[in-house]
């Protein structure tokens, strides 16, 4: 049972929103692509943990607090005997282990996932205690990219590999495994410790004025266009279309999510869409979906 389910975080749905609409630096670009694929890795894990056929509580993408230090804790799995501290890295390529270094092949050293999973864990560990709760914990590192590989690995390093995966499930399914309140008494304390604000984020600074604007097409990320007398659906060159009603209210939510400061009138969502949609046709459209507050003009949506 998935108690807690995944999702983007802020800043990677924020960094996908800002992708088409300005430059990013170098850094930026690095970012962006180590939240993207970190996050595919965690939604292809989730995927294979449905394979996982015994009595279980699963909790993703927890954030907690343990002495004032913050930990992430990417996949927490509570069977009736341990609790199992999941950290899953979707890394590609060749690796090796140089002493306590690790390495892509090239040489370059990154840095190593296991102490991560170790300062994690530790303060997992910690945490339950003062909670009262003595359950074991099993912290693993999951390598889960199938295009990933692993030389010289500590012997007994609590690491799975891609090719060890299906083995370490079966291994999960052959487990006894009855659940108590207890059990899920840890689940729910755990959820209500979360921290829905993320010390880690690293936002790219960004103003309105310099953003492109635009109605950004989901099949293949570029701008939209009405086309001549649009009714329902609003066209992209790539043979795309989506419903205006969608299309308006996604770019209600990507300015809330970009500018959660900023009062949303018609006005600021035209020019969002960059007059692509009448304007009629987007008050029609967030008189229908929203509540509009305040007076003449001052009102805006909420």
């Amino acid at each position: 049972m998935i108690l807690k389910s995944r999702q983007e975080s802020d800043e990677l749905k924020i960094m996908n929103l800002l992708e088409p609409r300005m430059i990013f630096t170098e850094k930026e670009r690095q970012r962006h692509y180590s939240l993207r694929k970190g996050y595919e890795g965690e939604v292809q894990y989730d995927a294979w943990m449905k394979g996982l056929e015994i009595e279980h509580l699963t909790l993703n993408d927890l954030l907690l607090e343990m002495g004032g230090s913050v930990f992430q804790i990417d996949s927490t799995v509570i069977l009736q005997d341990t609790i199992y501290f999941n950290d899953v890295k979707y890394y590609e390529g060749d690796y090796y282990y140089e002493g306590e270094h690790l390495k892509k092949v090239n040489g370059n050293e990154v840095k190593d996932p296991l102490i991560q999973l170790k300062r994690g864990s530790s303060l997992f560990r910690q945490l339950l205690i003062s909670l009262g709760f003595k359950l074991p914990i099993k912290a693993l590192l999951i390598f889960n990219n199938p295009e990933f590989a692993l030389y010289q690995a500590p012997r007994d390093a609590p690491i799975i590999l891609p090719n060890q995966l299906n083995r370490f499930l079966k291994n999960l399914n052959s487990k006894h495994s009855k659940l108590t309140n207890l059990h899920h008494t840890i689940a729910e304390k755990l959820i209500s410790l979360h921290i829905t604000k993320s010390p880690y984020q690293r936002m790219p600074s960004y103003e309105y004025e310099q953003l492109q604007k635009g109605i950004i097409c989901p099949a293949c990320n570029s701008f939209m266009d009405a086309g001549i007398a649009p009714k329902k659906y609003i066209n992209c060159g790539c043979g795309a279309h989506e419903e205006i009603e969608i299309a308006i209210m996604g770019s209600f939510r990507e300015l809330n999510l970009l500018f959660p400061d900023r009062r949303l009138t018609t006005n600021l969502i035209y020019e969002w869409c960059n007059g692509v949609i009448p304007k009629r046709t987007i008050r029609r459209i967030l008189n229908k979906n929203l509540e509009l507050t305040g007076h003449a003009q001052w009102s805006y949506y909420e």
